[in-house]
């Protein structure tokens, strides 16, 4: 019972800030002022297998706010959270470290008390030009494919979740050059008190053996992403590469190392009308800490806008080797889609995929109903 009021509370004040961050920033034309986001979820879907104990209904609230405090034209505080349901949405698991979600998992359903609060990133932002420097928590950049603003139908992101680099501690420089962007992170897992959550979610333990978790420096990215790439309008690209260390106390653990590499082209028919080809592909050794657990991760899609409605298909496979007692992991999501964006914002989205997770398979239908509230 405490827990629900705590958790009712909490979320309250979360959202009544809004209204006053909103009226603040608009207030005042000079700095300091508050400006932010905060992405609003709610997915539904039901999934036609033939696996025993998997329940067929499934629905959940996911709910990211960004909120940056700035400070005057160079220094900041810039803030990420997270409200999302610890049995669907998973950011610490340790037997599927890497796994956003499980689809196939008999926890499956909707509970109001299942609910977690968490801190992705608390950082200080310093920006003068073309120079960025920032230092705190925060995810360290690596890859593209996972970001929910691309509207790849209702599921494509809770497989590539799984090589997005969350909540760690450290900094990082942002270089901006013509129409590139150079970012160089180093980092470790985060363990301190902000590794926990209001509930369903304890503190990470110092030794779990995952890659990142040594307490050091000595985990790193470089990325680089921009636009006219080979001085084509309008094909955008991004290139990254990352390292994690590992505790060399733990037996069976090698330095995670991986390079991403995406694309896509913004293909304009006519008026309104945008086709856009998007690819990208990871290769991760290592993956997680684990030795010889390799993994690979491609995602081809095929996005199609008009006004406000848009249409795509996409198929995305998931390799992963030596994991776990499975000799290997060989899952493939096959997705289409189509969505519509209401004159308010609210943006509507019907997906249907044929899902093979080892070593189960079947059908999801899926909905989505998203609103991106800006101030």
């Amino acid at each position: 019972m405490k827990n629900n009021i705590k958790k009712s509370l909490l979320i309250f004040s979360t959202f009544s800030f809004l209204p006053f961050s909103n009226s603040f920033a608009k207030s005042q034309s000079d700095l300091p002022n508050i400006t932010g986001q905060v992405l609003f979820e709610l997915k539904a879907d039901r999934l036609s297998t033939q696996s025993q104990g998997v329940k067929a209904n499934n629905a959940y609230l996911n709910i990211e706010p960004d909120f940056s405090f700035n400070l005057n034209k160079n220094w900041s505080i810039k803030t990420g959270w997270r409200l999302y349901p610890t049995s669907t949405v998973q950011t610490r698991n340790q037997n599927y470290p890497e796994r956003t979600r499980t689809f196939f998992s008999q926890e499956r359903g909707f509970s109001p008390d299942d609910t977690t609060f968490i801190v992705e990133e608390l950082k200080v932002d310093f920006k003068a030009d073309e120079l960025e420097f920032f230092i705190g928590k925060f995810n360290p950049s690596f890859g593209k494919a996972y970001n929910k603003y691309k509207r790849i139908g209702v599921f494509s992101t809770d497989i590539t979740e799984d090589y997005e680099l969350r909540e760690k501690i450290g900094g990082g420089i942002i270089a901006s050059i013509e129409n590139s962007k150079i970012s160089v992170n180093t980092f470790f897992n985060d363990t301190t008190g902000l590794s926990g959550s209001i509930n369903g979610r304890s503190v990470a333990k110092k030794n779990d053996g995952l890659a990142g978790n040594t307490g050091s420096f000595n985990s790193y990215t470089i990325t680089i992403d921009g636009d006219h790439l080979f001085g084509v309008s309008n094909l955008s690209y991004n290139i990254g590469y990352r390292s994690l260390a590992v505790d060399k106390d733990v037996e069976e653990r090698a330095r995670e190392t991986g390079y991403v590499f995406g694309s896509q082209y913004d293909y304009k028919l006519g008026y309104a009308t945008t086709i856009t080809p998007f690819i990208e592909f990871a290769k991760i050794s290592n993956f997680t800490g684990i030795q010889d657990g390799d993994a690979t991760y491609a995602t081809f899609a095929l996005i199609g806008k008009y006004r406000g409605w848009k249409a795509s298909v996409s198929n995305i496979y998931r390799r992963i080797t030596q994991y776990q007692d499975v000799a290997k992991i060989n899952d493939r999501q096959l997705q289409y889609s189509v969505g519509y964006k209401l004159k308010n914002g609210l943006v509507l989205d019907f997906s249907r995929a044929n899902i093979k997770e080892t070593p189960h398979k079947g059908t999801l239908y899926g909905f989505m109903a998203s609103y991106l509230y800006q101030f």
